[in-house]
């Protein structure tokens, strides 16, 4: 494959090293806007951006084909909500404060690599969703 020689700029045709991770096939919403793949990159980003989205400080993250999600609400600069469910409504959910933008980033992510070390340390209160 070569690159098209009408086109010039600071690209070239082989991938970065490492290859960045994307999950795809994702439900993501964030300030009223919806996304299908995510990057760490673009994970950082977004949850960034959350305190900007005027009236909605959520991000939502679920995998289209499974049931469950995790979602962060953010209260302040420093101050975050974390949400996780294993499966749609009723089924109760779990509950934990997070005083970190970056680890918030760390655990959105660890979800989304079905690594759920980090999150089973957290101190988790049960939410009814009833």
């Amino acid at each position: 494959m070569s690159s098209d020689l009408r086109f010039s700029g600071p690209w070239d045709d082989r991938l970065p090293d490492p290859v960045p991770v994307i999950h795809r096939n994702l439900d993501v919403s964030v300030g009223g806007r919806e996304l299908t793949t995510l990057t760490r990159e673009h994970l950082e980003y977004w949850v960034r951006c959350i305190e900007l989205q005027r009236g909605n400080t959520f991000m939502v993250v679920a995998r289209a084909d499974e049931p469950g999600f995790i979602q962060t609400y953010r209260n302040s600069a420093t101050d975050f909500d974390l949400e996780w469910c294993d499966a749609p409504p009723p089924a109760p959910s779990r509950q934990a404060v997070v005083n970190d933008e970056a680890q918030i980033v760390a655990l959105l992510w660890a979800w989304l690599k079905r690594d759920y070390t980090e999150l089973d340390a957290l101190d988790w209160e049960s939410v009814d969703r009833n």
